[in-house]
């Protein structure tokens, strides 16, 4: 049973193995204020006697050396095994999947060391484990090193993408005390700010409103973001909270759900966002459409009575379509053909970062002056009313 402090909130330990002193600093820097204890542990013998929730194993080369660090430390501290993330220098792909398949948790480069990274992959490494003691579904699979390679890199992508975010959301902080200051000399000169700088100012803020939404979006999970639901009740939702919005503009949005109840467990959160982003871009597309109804049909299709493929969600609008070999690029960071004050060309890249680290896919087809769907296929899940 996990301990308490006086406060009565639990404060995971985090077991940092052959860390330096100055890495331990930093370390410590990041992960107390985060609700961490970081605990040091100099040698491998030492950290046979700490008790800790997780540890981190700092290694110049993660390959064969590693690999051999690794194992000792394993044996050190006996079973059952603790999550380990690896830290590391430098790490090329093929690298990263031979520590994992090794059975490495997770593998961290920190050079440079992103501090959001970093406590995205200790939450994301500590739900696991809470998940795998309670013996959940997926918890015999995630022994298959390959599976774990395959789910590691899912989660890689979403903290990856994450610090991505903050740091844009960083720039254009930058850029809004700048307009803002032009706004403050020209009001003690008594004259009023320039029109563009003005627009800067507009762009600006709506630029930092995205940027923390999708921030938001790929933040850790909590346990009670995780509900059983069922799928049919999330698009009406989602749709009437973005047309009391005025997000849906002169669209016409037509929601087809089937009449059987689909239960699952999922974050729910995160795919209401995952909707929300699908919905926005298809608004998008048919804003310039006049020669045909500006129609967006969204909704849900059953997951195959033979297990082959889960529940799916679609979003198909009219709009003015994608060119092919443009196609996969829609999902790239920051590629947009949107004015700035409209986009910051995270939405598409979000959906399918979530709907990865959920275990789905996120598919495209478009037809250039016809239209566009959007695809979600979630994974399987046998689970009823």
């Amino acid at each position: 049973m996990l301990e308490t402090t006086e406060t009565g909130t639990y404060r995971p330990r985090v077991l940092a193995v052959n860390v330096a002193s100055g890495g331990m600093e930093r370390l410590c820097s990041i992960l107390a204020p985060a609700g961490y204890d970081v605990l040091r542990a100099s040698g491998l013998a030492a950290a046979a006697h700490q008790s800790a929730d997780l540890v981190l194993l700092d290694v110049e080369r993660p390959g064969t050396d590693g690999l051999a660090t690794y194992r000792r430390l394993q044996d050190a501290l006996g079973s059952p095994a603790l999550p380990v993330l690896m830290l590391t220098p430098s790490a090329d792909r093929e690298t990263r999947r031979e520590v994992l398949e090794a059975g490495v948790d997770d593998l961290l480069i920190t050079e440079p060391l992103d501090p959001l990274e970093l406590k995205v992959r200790i939450h994301t490494l500590l739900e696991l484990k809470a998940h795998r003691e309670r013996g959940g579904q997926r918890a015999e699979a995630l022994q298959d090193p390959r599976v774990r390679w395959v789910e590691m890199e899912r989660l890689a992508r979403v903290g990856t993408l994450a610090a991505d975010v903050a740091q844009n959301l960083g720039r254009v902080g930058e850029g809004l005390q700048r307009a803002l200051e032009h706004v403050r000399v020209r009001a003690s000169q008594g004259l009023p700010p320039d029109a563009d700088e003005l627009k800067k100012l507009g762009v600006a803020g709506e630029q930092m409103r995205l940027h923390g939404q999708h921030l938001l979006s790929l933040g850790p999970t909590s346990p009670k973001d995780i509900q059983r639901f069922d799928l049919r009740d999330l698009i009406p939702a989602v749709v009437e909270r973005m047309r009391d919005a005025g997000r849906l503009g002169t669209a016409e949005v037509q929601v087809q759900l089937p009449d059987e109840a689909i239960a699952v467990v999922f974050n729910r959160r995160q795919l209401e966002q995952v909707v929300v982003e699908l919905l926005a871009n298809a608004v998008d597309a048919v804003e310039d459409v006049t020669d045909r109804p500006r129609r967006i049909h969204v909704g849900v299709e059953l997951p195959d009575i033979f297990g082959d493929f889960g529940p799916r969600l679609y979003v198909k609008d009219t709009g003015i379509g994608i060119f092919e070999d443009e196609l996969q690029a829609v999902f790239e960071p920051y590629y947009t053909t949107k004015a700035p004050e409209k986009g910051a060309g995270l939405g598409l890249t979000v959906a399918r970062t979530l709907v990865e680290a959920m275990g789905g896919a996120v598919a495209a087809k478009s037809r250039v002056n016809l239209g566009s769907t959007f695809t979600v296929e979630l994974p399987e899940q046998t689970s009823s009313w």
